[in-house]
């Protein structure tokens, strides 16, 4: 009996390391890959951080059928992601903070591919995707953008040879362009890279396909067969992958190619985006509250809601704003100094990113930033007491800051000093932004943030109240001779200081620096407003006409930066007589 009790236990402990060694053996991961959320061009991506990937964007995964992989996600800051293989219904919990790690394991199926995407929301749409390439197909990882038919791939391929048809993501209507398989593409690469007629400084295929692009007289193109083509489309998403200057570089180079080297659509290739429409922005510059009331310290509730929203930047062109209350500047709020702010911070179910708001007329760490960080869908509140009176800009505080506020994401609040404001015929409320889109100026089409020309401070638009035009042709400022006026300016920004103006108009009162306890400017053209900061300007009204409402860093003015106040009454040729002449903008 001993013995059979004895040799049970050693079954049993043997069994226990077997299993033991079984389930080590499961865990063990042949290959992993750690990939953040990043946005760049204006759309989401997944970025590759570990090293076999590090920088690339939708970075495309390798391994080996029966390998067990590891895909770990951190949150780079832009929202909530997780990533999700829906071919073998394996996925990643969901990150919601900055920082915030997950990861999922599995293990690798026959030869094939498998895509990967971000499965919260619309972020897949949004760019968030790329793939898997198992066995025979595998090789060494690179942008998914490539491996799925960039156009960095398909122009330097022209260069090389000819091979199936596909379309250029980023080119409207740019079907029938002979493009290759990946393997292709890099075969060409390198035999071009080891002729003596390269004359570029690429090391490798990579660095190669994107110099070919830049300078597209490299090399000299190949004469392809003639034959029609039947368009392979591809991704929209792929067309963040280039700037406006690589396209045109594109479209340069198979414009000189022999005939027959492409289908019939290539002309249509440099074409215009098409016109859109979308819905006014634009916060009309009478939008705001009647003065104030000589009254006791109250609570004043404030309430906010984040909403993004494709709306009118100019003619013909939209833009993803995001916004406070639907419209360019958020909603002006009026309270007295000694009231308590209650702030009540929505954002929209409709939203991709995170929002918050940030009021520097508010003491207390990120003037309610740090309580306001808030979740699409999810609501946020915090009090605070008007300590100080002036004019003061609130703006959105996420991450990237400045992305957020260059989108629409800035307001002004008024805390009125104890007596209130002396009295004014009219008050209006007037606001600057720098934007950066995608396109050029006046380039028409659906544009997006160009996070490249965000960081270097070089907006392709410069606006009043969130859009070309919005003050002039739109919703100008009214008036009547004999009146006074009150203009509440800011400079939502993020980064240009404003020089503000109105021409043909002196300023009678200008209360520095928002400061409505000190002494007011008198008889002043033009008063500097930095991002960040805001005016009270106050004159009256002696001669009807157009008055322009202008930065005096003039040139601005090409960029969209220009307002009307329009004066209507009796002439006053005591003051100002002549005869008008043509050209003069007025």
């Amino acid at each position: 009996m001993k013995k059979f009790i004895s040799f049970i236990g050693i079954a049993i402990m043997l069994s226990v390391f077997i299993a033991a060694c079984a389930g080590t053996k499961s865990q063990i991961t042949s290959k992993e890959y750690v990939l953040t959320t990043e946005m760049k061009d204006g759309n989401l991506i997944f970025l590759g951080v570990s090293d076999e990937i590090n920088g690339m964007a939708n970075p495309t995964l390798s391994a080996k059928p029966g390998e067990t992989i590891t895909v770990t996600l951190i949150n780079g800051g832009m929202g909530q992601h997780d990533i999700t293989f829906p071919a073998v219904k394996a996925s990643t919990n969901i990150v919601k903070e900055k920082g915030e790690e997950t990861s999922v394991t599995f293990t690798v199926p026959n030869d094939g591919k498998l895509q990967y995407y971000d499965s919260v929301g619309n972020h897949a749409q949004l760019g968030m995707g790329g793939f898997l390439i198992i066995g025979a197909a595998e090789q060494s990882p690179v942008s998914s953008a490539q491996s799925s038919g960039d156009p960095q791939v398909l122009a330097a391929f022209q260069k090389g040879a000819c091979g199936s048809c596909h379309t250029i993501a980023g080119i409207p209507n740019a079907a029938g362009v002979i493009a290759p398989n990946l393997s292709d593409v890099n075969m060409a690469a390198e035999e071009h890279l080891k002729s003596s007629s390269y004359t570029g400084k690429a090391t490798t295929a990579a660095e190669y396909i994107h110099e070919s692009i830049l300078d597209p007289n490299l090399f000299v193109a190949p004469t392809c067969p003639t034959g029609a083509c039947m368009p392979n489309i591809m991704p929209a998403t792929l067309s963040s992958t280039l700037t406006t200057d690589e396209i045109n570089s594109i479209v340069k180079y198979l414009n000189e190619l022999p005939a027959g080297a492409y289908g019939t659509s290539v002309a249509a290739a440099a074409a215009p985006q098409a016109p859109t429409t979308g819905a006014d922005i634009v916060r009309d510059p009478t939008d705001l509250p009647a003065p104030l009331e000589v009254r006791a310290p109250q609570t004043v509730r404030i309430d906010l809601e984040t909403i993004e929203v494709e709306g009118q930047l100019a003619d013909g062109t939209t833009f993803t704003y995001w916004t406070f209350n639907g419209a360019v500047p958020g909603p002006f709020f009026r309270v007295r100094v000694g009231d308590t702010i209650d702030v009540h911070l929505k954002n929209s179910t409709t939203s991709i990113m995170n929002h918050s708001v940030d009021f520097h007329a508010v003491t207390g760490p990120g003037g309610g930033a740090v309580m306001t960080q808030t979740e699409p869908g999810k609501e946020s509140t915090f009090t605070a007491k008007a300590l100080k009176p002036g004019l003061f800009v609130y703006h959105c505080a996420t991450p990237m800051v400045a992305n957020h506020i260059s989108n629409g994401m800035y307001g002004l609040i008024l805390v009125e000093p104890e007596g209130g404001l002396p009295k004014v015929d009219r008050e209006f409320y007037v606001m600057q932004g720098d934007i950066y889109t995608t396109g050029a100026f006046g380039e028409q089409g659906k544009q997006t943030t160009d996070t490249t020309k965000l960081l270097n401070e070089d907006p392709e638009y410069i606006v009043f109240n969130g859009a070309v035009g919005a003050l002039t042709a739109q919703k100008p400022l009214k008036a009547n001779v004999g009146e006074t006026v009150r203009i509440f300016f800011g400079v939502g920004g993020p980064n240009l200081t404003s020089s503000f103006h109105v021409i043909g108009e002196i300023f009678d009162r200008v209360y520095d620096q928002a400061s409505l306890t000190s002494a007011p400017l008198t008889d002043v053209q033009t008063t500097i407003v930095p991002p960040g900061g805001a005016t009270m300007v106050e004159f009256g009204l002696e001669v009807p006409g157009r008055y322009i409402l202008v930065d005096h860093a003039l040139s601005r003015l090409q960029r969209g930066l220009a307002g009307f106040l329009i004066v209507e009454g009796p002439d006053a040729p005591d003051i100002f007589l002549g005869t008008p002449s043509a050209g003069s903008g007025h």
